[in-house]
């Protein structure tokens, strides 16, 4: 399902609860990046392409960050910037595949792919990307275990 909540009495804002929705997007994010890739690596080149597909990962990235919403969790407020998942298991998965995407970078890169510079960049891209959920899951479990341990040490 997906939902709007009104933040400020006038912007009302798009969150998307429903696991089919967010496969929805994802599907078209996928789609749509690889149809600009092509696009621009048939107009501009093959680095104009990569870094197409890289703008889309990190422009789909952020607005599902920003939309996507766990079941249990509120749609009204907004996230914190930090938190890009629901839950902590979704960032870890999500961290472990931005990993993925570095490592085959890199193996391409080492096994003579052309465009060392793109490859770098996508690379360094990827692993920030994976940063950034493994921040998010160690922020979101830290929070977690201070609501389970209110008034704790630490």
């Amino acid at each position: 399902m997906t939902h709007t909540s009104q933040l400020d009495g006038s912007d009302m804002a798009l969150r998307i609860t429903s696991a089919t929705s967010k496969v929805g997007v994802v599907l078209v994010a996928v789609v749509l990046g690889f149809a600009l890739g092509f696009f621009a690596m048939f107009l501009l080149g093959p680095t104009a392409g990569a870094l197409t597909l890289l703008a889309v990962t990190v422009a789909t990235v952020v607005f599902c960050g920003r939309t996507f919403r766990a079941e249990d969790e509120p749609t009204a407020p907004p996230r914190p910037a930090w938190r890009l998942t629901g839950g902590t298991t979704s960032s870890v998965v999500m961290a472990g595949f931005f990993i993925l995407q570095g490592l085959s970078t890199v193996l391409a890169l080492a096994a003579g792919d052309d465009g060392a510079a793109v490859a770098v960049v996508s690379a360094l891209v990827y692993a920030a990307l994976a940063a950034a959920y493994v921040l998010s899951a160690v922020a979101q479990r830290a929070g977690r275990l201070r609501a389970q341990h209110p008034g704790g040490v630490g």
